[in-house]
């Protein structure tokens, strides 16, 4: 199940997963306690720009054509602001929502995209610890329980991430369109007919809920799903993922942990300033974030989101209008626990505060950030990291 060509599956693929455990019959289809949305930006995404330091003026001396103009920020304070085309997380700061860490970063030095993302995906300082799993599949096999659906982990991807390696059964999609329950009519149609009177043992009942939860999975249909609250979601590879995210969490049918991810982060040239390349990706983020959290409503409460990056860009632009490798970048956390802040350790981007490159500095270990805001609803968190 962790390749989509292996995703298309009969309902007896499924049995072993309805099946389990010594009961037969707990099969948690219900919804969970809380739900993790992980969103990784792949390519290294401009932190400074993201959430710009216009208070101070060496961002403007190193950015003079792609430093966003202090008229056009979201002001969160005397000193950052949010990128124009994220406005709409400004109203999930103002109501606690969101909570941002600048200077985030690990302590991998190599700037290569695929060390990076490998040291932040395994739960780990760098990409050569030697971890051989990734740290969701840690938490995930740390808390796994006979009772767990066949949706507990899904990641909207071409390929399995890295933090979901080694997890039990993790399901990879890019649309959950693609799980497919009709391919075995005559196993379903036997399996019902053994099933389809009343019984006490407890194999009868397994076999009354197995069918119960295969019926309740084959009715999924984001096709037709319908946000609530008017909330619009845009067509992209996010946006779709985001509305199959909402509507598996609504479904209660299990679903823990969502991994999505974007691409196109990797602004060496003509990467813009309020308008570009850069612009129109954060646009993309903002405005399916914000319709995910309004479609979720009252779900939202048990709902935290992270939005990642594996590392930031150079503080100085370059001769190409774009910025290069750096080390340090944003993380933004929606969860409603510690949001409504600025939160971290600000080092500045004076001559004297940057590293010895030249880069602001990765203050905030990514880990750290991670372990405070999940650890109030995943305690287990904390024992994860490599």
């Amino acid at each position: 199940m962790s390749r989509r060509s292996a995703l298309k599956v009969g309902a007896a693929g499924l049995i072993p997963w309805l099946f389990s455990g010594s009961a037969l019959s707990q099969v948690k289809l219900g919804h969970q306690d809380h739900n993790l949305v992980v969103i990784f930006l792949r390519g290294g995404s401009d932190g400074l720009n993201m959430m710009v330091p216009f208070g101070d003026d060496e961002y403007y001396k190193a950015r003079p054509s792609l430093g966003i103009p202090v008229a056009k920020l979201e002001k969160l304070n005397d000193y950052f602001g949010l990128h124009p085309s994220l406005k709409p997380f400004k109203k999930w700061y103002d109501t606690g929502e969101l909570c941002l860490t600048p200077a985030v970063g690990s302590k991998d030095r190599t700037r290569s995209h695929f060390e990076a993302m490998l040291a932040m995906e395994l739960g780990a300082a760098t990409g050569h610890s030697g971890t051989p799993s990734g740290w969701l599949a840690r938490y995930l096999s740390m808390t796994q329980s006979e009772q767990d659906g066949p949706l507990r982990s899904v990641a909207w991807a071409d390929t399995m991430p890295d933090s979901l390696r080694g997890a039990p059964s993790p399901l990879v999609v890019q649309s959950v369109t693609d799980f497919s329950l009709k391919t075995d009519d005559a196993f379903l149609k036997s399996l019902k007919t053994m099933y389809k009177t009343e019984g006490d043992s407890l194999v009868h009942r397994a076999g009354q809920q197995t069918l119960d939860a295969l019926k309740k999975i084959e009715q999924l249909d984001p096709k037709n799903y319908k946000p609530l609250s008017g909330a619009t979601y845009a067509t992209d590879y996010l946006g779709n993922g985001l509305r199959e995210v909402a509507a598996l969490i609504k479904s209660s049918l299990g679903m823990e942990i969502a991994c999505l991810e974007t691409t196109g982060w990797d602004t060496h040239v003509a990467q813009g300033s309020d308008t570009g390349i850069h612009a129109s990706n954060l646009a993309s983020v903002a405005n399916n974030v914000d319709a995910f959290l309004t479609d979720l409503g009252e779900k939202r409460k048990n709902t935290t989101v992270v939005i990642m990056t594996e590392f930031g860009r150079r503080i100085q632009q370059n001769a190409g209008l774009g910025t290069d490798h750096g080390r340090a970048s944003v993380m933004m956390v929606f969860n409603g626990v510690n949001g409504g802040k600025i939160d971290g350790i600000w080092p500045g981007i004076g001559k004297d505060q940057v590293d010895e490159v030249g880069d602001l500095k990765p203050v905030n270990d990514y880990r750290d950030v991670l372990t405070q805001h999940l650890s109030p609803r995943m305690p287990e968190i904390s024992k994860v990291w490599s």
